[in-house]
C-alpha cells in the first residue's frame, strides 16, 4: 500500500481523537505510522502535491506537520530526495532535555549532583551486569583519555571521558534505561569539559575513573558505587570549581553551543 493511502486509511479514525489543527491531525497519523513500522526508515513520502490531496489538507498544513516530525527526530527533509523517515536517534531528544535545564534555571551545582546521584546507582547495576567486552571497551575509552590528556588534546580528551561514562550506563545492558537516561551523554560532555576548561590544569582527574573500572571488573557494585563517589569528589569539591558550579548551567550550553546564540 502507498504512503498516502496508508495516511488515508487512518485519517478518519485519528482525526477525532486529536487537536482541532489539521497539522496535529497529520503529525498524529504519520507518527504512529513511523513508530508502528508501517513506514520503516528510509522511507521517502509521497511528493507534496500527492500527499496533501490524498489527506485533503492544504501545503501549509502538512509543512507544518513535516517541521513537528523533523524536530521529533522522525523525519529529515533531503534536498534532491525529499522527507524521508530517519534512522532511530535519540539526538532529538538528549537536545531537548538539556535544552529544557538550561531553561530550568538550575545551577551547574544541581545539574551535577543529579548527574552524581544517577550515575552512582547506574554504575552498581553495571557492576552487576557487565561483560568482559564491556570492561574493554572501558579500559580503552580510559587510556584515550589519559593519552589526550597528556598531550595535550582538550576535544580528544572530552570525547574519551564521554565514551568511559555512556559505556558504564550501556553495560548495564537495560535498552529501555539507556534509552531514557541517553541524554545523560550529552550533559557529561558538557559539564566535564566546562568542568575543566573553570578548574585547574589536569582537572580531568584521570586517575579518578580507574578505581571505577577496577570495581567494576571485579563484579564489586558497592565499590563500584563508592568509586563513583569519589570520583565526583574529586571533579566537584575541590575550592577551585565551587565558583564554576555555581554558575547557571546554561551559562555551559551556551559557551559549548554558541550556534544557538
Amino acid at each position: 500500500m502507498a504512503t498516502a493511502d496508508l495516511a488515508r486509511e487512518q485519517w478518519s479514525g485519528i482525526a477525532g481523537q486529536v487537536g482541532v489543527l489539521k497539522s496535529d491531525r497529520v503529525v498524529a497519523v504519520l507518527e504512529q505510522q513511523i513508530l508502528s513500522g508501517a513506514l520503516p526508515t528510509g522511507t521517502v513520502l509521497p511528493k507534496e502535491n500527492d500527499l496533501c490531496e490524498s489527506l485533503g489538507v492544504s501545503r501549509t498544513v502538512l509543512r507544518d506537520a513535516v517541521r513537528v516530525l523533523v524536530a521529533r527526530g522522525l523525519l529529515s527533509v533531503r534536498q534532491g530526495r525529499g522527507t524521508v523517515v530517519t534512522e532511530p536517534s535519540d539526538d532529538a531528544f538528549s537536545g531537548a532535555m538539556v535544552a529544557l535545564l538550561a531553561r530550568a534555571n538550575l545551577s551547574m551545582r544541581e545539574v551535577m549532583e543529579s548527574r552524581e546521584m544517577l550515575e552512582t546507582l547506574i554504575v552498581g547495576i553495571a557492576a552487576e551486569t557487565g561483560t568482559e567486552d564491556d570492561w574493554v571497551r572501558l579500559e580503552k575509552a580510559y587510556d584515550a583519555l589519559s593519552d589526550a590528556v597528556a598531550q595535550p588534546d582538550s576535544e580528544a580528551a572530552n570525547q574519551a571521558h564521554a565514551e568511559f561514562h555512556t559505556g558504564i550506563m550501556e553495560a548495564t545492558h537495560r535498552p529501555a534505561l539507556t534509552l531514557m537516561l541517553s541524554p545523560m551523554s550529552k550533559i557529561a560532555v558538557l559539564t566535564g569539559l566546562a568542568s575543566v576548561q573553570a578548574g585547574p590544569t589536569g582537572g580531568w582527574e584521570v586517575e579518578a575513573h580507574l578505581p571505577i573500572l577496577e570495581a567494576l571488573r571485579k563484579g564489586d557494585a558497592a565499590a563500584a558505587r563508592e568509586a563513583m563517589r569519589a570520583h565526583f569528589v574529586a571533579s566537584t569539591r575541590p575550592a577551585s570549581y565551587q565558583d564554576f558550579l555555581d554558575q547557571p548551567f546554561a551559562s555551559t550550553y551556551f559557551s559549548q553551543n554558541p550556534s544557538v546564540l
